[in-house]
């Protein structure tokens, strides 16, 4: 599965080793003991976590990105947050979230929905707050919470 993903302009491919460096010069931090406890981090992986960063797939047709203008109302603003999940030097899986989006989270939910399915065909499943696609070892999921407001992209990397 070719998603081709960036995170603040930093290549990440799913099984791909990944510079720590390089994510590092792209405004990820590593997380540190306490957080990992809370996280339920499994053993051997390691979290590297950015805040209000951009995603991008598809060969940049589609990005989502953060909205945190003080001139605008607060339901006119939203952030986002991104995890890239590293295991022996690998990219295990990168999570992306939309938050606090009181629109922004349901239109990238559907704009990811047409972007995943124009790329890689119908989903295995959908529903109105998920949906989801498999191809080999990957899967991407997107999830609309019930509240409307905050929205989860998925993409990992899965065992046959």
């Amino acid at each position: 599965m070719s998603l081709e993903l960036k995170v603040n302009s930093v290549p990440i491919e799913l099984g791909g080793t990944m510079n720590t460096r390089i994510l590092e010069e792209g405004d990820f931090r590593k997380t540190g003991p306490l957080r990992r406890l809370f996280t339920s981090l499994p053993l051997g992986q390691t979290l590297y976590q950015a805040n209000n960063c951009q995603l991008e797939c598809f060969d940049d047709d589609f990005s989502i990105y953060p909205c945190t203008h003080g001139y605008l109302n607060r339901d006119r603003q939203w952030e986002t947050k991104a995890a890239v999940y590293l295991e022996g030097g690998r990219v295990r899986k990168l999570e992306f979230q939309v938050v606090n989006g009181h629109y922004a989270a349901s239109n990238f939910f559907e704009r990811f929905q047409e972007a995943c399915s124009a790329a890689l065909g119908e989903p295995v499943e959908s529903s109105r707050f998920l949906t989801r696609w498999k191809n080999g070892t990957a899967v991407v999921t997107c999830t609309l919470h019930p509240d409307m407001v905050n929205a989860d992209f998925l993409m990992e990397l899965i065992e046959n």
